[in-house]
C-alpha cells in the first residue's frame, strides 16, 4: 500500500484529497504546514508527498528541497491556487527541485486521481 503525504493548510481540501485517496486504498497522511511535514516524513515515510506551494512559514518550494534532502526518492506533486504553474520556466525550475507533477487548484477528484497514480508510477522508474 502506498502512503501519501498531503502538505496543505487548507483543511477542507487537505480532507477531500485525504478522503479521496484513502477511498483508492492509499494511506494518507496530512500536514497544515512545512514544519509539520518535516516531522512526519521522518516518523511515517511516504511514497508520494503532494504539496501545496503556498503554506505559512516556510514555503512549499523550500520544503521540497528539505524533503527530497530527506528523502531523495520521495516523489513529489506541486499544486496551488494562486501561482500560475503553467509557465515554462517554473515548470523546468520545479522539475529540478525534484517535481514529477503540477497539479493546479481547483482540480477534479479524476485529475487527483490521474495526477497520483501517474507520479507513483514515475517514481517507480528506475
Amino acid at each position: 500500500m502506498n502512503t501519501i503525504l498531503v502538505v496543505e493548510d487548507d483543511e477542507s481540501v487537505a480532507e477531500l484529497v485525504k478522503t479521496v485517496l484513502e477511498g483508492e486504498r492509499f494511506e494518507v497522511v496530512t500536514a497544515p504546514s512545512a514544519e509539520a511535514a518535516k516531522e512526519l516524513i521522518k516518523i511515517k515515510p511516504a511514497d508520494l508527498a503532494i504539496v501545496d506551494i503556498i503554506l505559512p512559514g516556510q514555503g512549499g518550494m523550500d520544503l521540497i528541497l528539505e524533503l527530497h534532502a530527506l528523502r531523495p526518492d520521495l516523489t513529489i506533486v506541486l499544486t496551488s491556487g494562486k501561482i500560475d504553474m503553467s509557465k515554462a520556466t517554473f515548470k523546468v525550475l520545479a522539475h529540478q527541485f525534484g517535481v514529477v507533477s503540477i497539479l493546479p487548484k481547483p482540480f477534479t477528484i479524476d485529475e487527483l486521481l490521474a495526477t497520483v497514480r501517474d507520479a507513483l508510477a514515475e517514481g517507480a522508474r528506475p
